[in-house]
């Protein structure tokens, strides 16, 4: 199998608005060790264990269910412990604040430029 060093992701939600909207694409370059600084947005392995709630914050319905495998991207807010860091999004949603700093190593890529989504070509009132 080739290894390329760049990839493109298309973002999913609007937690990194106003930077990236829903349906952007972004394209990263492979992250292979070098430091990462604050505010570089980053793609990630997203975090599959349980969530942590912050302080004073109760639910009603159970304890938050595990998560999905997959990617997120998000921003680095920053640089803890070695090996560590925290990631936010723009917008609050799942990010560091629900489960606390992710390891560095958990970065795949590092996000150099935006395409956004282009609009949709249905016309307003009609299903695609």
């Amino acid at each position: 199998m080739k290894w390329f060093p760049w990839f493109v992701v298309r973002v999913s939600g609007g937690s990194m608005a106003p930077a990236l909207h829903d349906g952007d694409l972004v394209l990263a370059r492979r992250y292979r060790g070098r430091p990462l600084r604050v505010g570089d947005i980053v793609v990630l392995h997203r975090p599959t264990g349980p969530v942590r709630l912050p302080p004073g914050v109760e639910i009603q319905a159970g304890p938050v269910a595990p998560q999905r495998p997959g990617w997120l991207v998000k921003r680095v807010a920053e640089l803890v412990e070695p090996g560590a860091m925290v990631v936010l999004g723009d917008t609050p949603g799942y990010d560091s604040r629900l489960f606390g700093p992710v390891p560095v190593s958990a970065t795949i890529g590092v996000v150099v430029r935006r395409r956004p989504a282009r609009p949709s070509r249905t016309p307003p009132g009609r299903a695609p």
